[in-house]
């Protein structure tokens, strides 16, 4: 009788510790917040141009991250997509770019969804916020982040 008794214990306490363990997991996918960063237009390096294709890119379902930086001529743009997505980090990539295309034509325009151009747009973006990146770092940066981006992993 005591050895049923303690079977069923440990049976019922596992049972309720899977529960609520898979409970959590489906709150924080749910939980998930977008992220974008807004920059300052007011700096020597204007960046109205990344803020609003950022806020057009952000509008997206597949989209969970968004960070940009614009030069007079060019926009890079890196997105972070929900891991549910990652299957089609090239289709996304491309519907992004093409969108961003039509809103801004007069821009060349890159876009990535690479973790560590993400992390190297965000740094620059931190740096144009705080003033301590003039137009001429600015360029040297942006050229380094695209040469990155032309790297393949």
């Amino acid at each position: 009788m005591k050895k049923n008794f303690f079977r069923y214990g440990v049976f019922i306490f596992l049972v309720f510790g899977l529960l609520t363990g898979c409970k959590e997991n489906i709150d924080s996918v749910k939980n998930q917040s977008t992220s974008i960063t807004k920059i300052s237009a007011k700096k020597s390096t204007n960046q109205t141009t990344a803020n609003h294709a950022k806020e057009l890119v952000i509008k997206r379902d597949d989209v969970t991250g968004v960070r940009g930086v614009n030069t007079d001529k060019e926009l890079l743009i890196a997105i972070t997509v929900p891991q549910i997505d990652r299957f089609q980090l090239k289709t996304i990539e491309k519907n992004v770019k093409e969108e961003l295309k039509k809103k801004y034509p007069d821009y060349k325009i890159e876009v990535s969804t690479d973790q560590k151009i993400f992390l190297e747009l965000d740094i620059l973006e931190r740096k144009i916020e705080e003033g301590k990146t003039g137009k001429k770092e600015l360029k040297k940066e942006f050229g380094n982040i695209k040469r990155l981006m032309k790297e393949e992993a």
